[in-house]
Parts: C-alpha cells; structure tokens; sequence
C-alpha cells in the first residue's frame, strides 16, 4: 500500500493547528473541531443512550472535556482516536451517574453465542442501533464495550464497576435480548435465513 507522506504531515500540520487554535480557547477553532467529528461522536453516543436526547448530552459533556483536556492531548496518534476515547469515558460516567445507587448481581456462566451472522446481514445499521437503544442500560453499555468498542471483560469490569462474571452476563442477556427482538420483529428474515 502506497501512502501518501505530503498528505499525511499536512494533515499533522492542520491538526496541530486546529489544537493550538483550540487550546488559545478561539472559538473558530473549537466550532471547526465539533463540526468535524459531530457525526462520528454522535454515532458513538447513540450506541451508549437509549435515545437522541440522552445522546446529546452525552455528546455535549463529551466536547466539554474535549475542549478542558485538550492540553492532554500531545499529538501522538489520530486526534479523531483521541477524541472518540473520551466520548466512550463520557458515556461511561454518564451510566455511572445514573446507576450509582443501583446494586449489580454476580453470576459467572455467561457463553451466550452471538445472533447468527446471516441473519445480522439482513438487518440495517439503523435497525441494529434501534435494537441496541431498546436494551437496559447495563446490558447496552457491556454490549457496546466488548462487541464494538473491543473492551476485555477485565476492562468493562473496571470501567463500570461490576464483577468480570457480571460483565459476561450482561454480555449474554444483550445477546438474547438482541435475539429476541430479531425473532419478534424480523420473523420473515428469520425463516430465509434459516431455511438456506
């Protein structure tokens, strides 16, 4: 793969810029940035929220640490990377926040397997994140750890503050919660699916 070096230093070059503008607090610079990963953010905070709402305020207290931890940030590796890591913590705190009173059971056996491949083909991105969106909180901040964001259980387990044998089995009731509104809501899809 040829990569070109001119395109990647400049975009360096533009990012270095857009921080520098942003840590001298202009407001150009800092509108240039949201405005530049709004979209992708935004992606993210839907995965963790059960709504549009919520994901907003996860998305605007995310661009506030952003913009507060900027000077953290020193221009090793993607910016994008940089940014997205902190919206995944902020989304994990605003869960935190708002479980903070709630108790977390342990239970070790957690080998649920994963909704069949075909069937997941012939469900839209959109529709997926509907049904992600529909889970409980704790199951759709586990499921969006370990199956999108690539989190270990060992690293759920510290992030959240549950047991590895919880995360396993939030993991497993997301997946058959998941499963479930497959069945409910895509009967036909299932039949084809099955019937190859």
């Amino acid at each position: 793969m040829i990569v070109n070096i001119s395109t990647a230093v400049e975009k360096k070059v533009q990012e270095k810029e857009l921080v520098k503008g942003c840590l001298q607090k202009n407001r150009k610079y800092q509108k240039i940035l949201f405005e530049m990963y709004f979209k992708d953010m935004m992606a993210v905070c839907l995965r963790y929220t059960k709504d549009e709402d919520e994901a907003n305020d996860v998305l605007q207290d995310g661009f506030i640490k952003v913009f507060e931890k900027l000077e953290l940030y020193k221009g090793e590796g993607i910016l994008k990377g940089w940014v997205y890591s902190i919206m995944v913590r902020t989304a994990i705190d605003h869960y935190r926040k708002q479980q903070r009173e709630k108790r977390h059971l342990v239970f070790e056996d957690a080998d649920g397997g994963p909704v069949e491949a075909e069937i997941e083909a012939q469900i839209s991105a959109e529709e997926l994140l509907d049904m992600i969106q529909r889970l409980p909180n704790l199951p759709r901040m586990v499921f969006n750890l370990f199956a999108i964001d690539g989190f270990s259980h060992r690293e759920i387990s510290e992030e959240l503050g549950i047991s590895e044998g919880t995360s396993k089995w939030y993991l497993c009731e997301a997946r058959k919660a998941l499963k479930k509104m497959i069945e409910i809501y895509y009967p036909v899809k299932l039949k084809i699916a099955y019937a190859r």
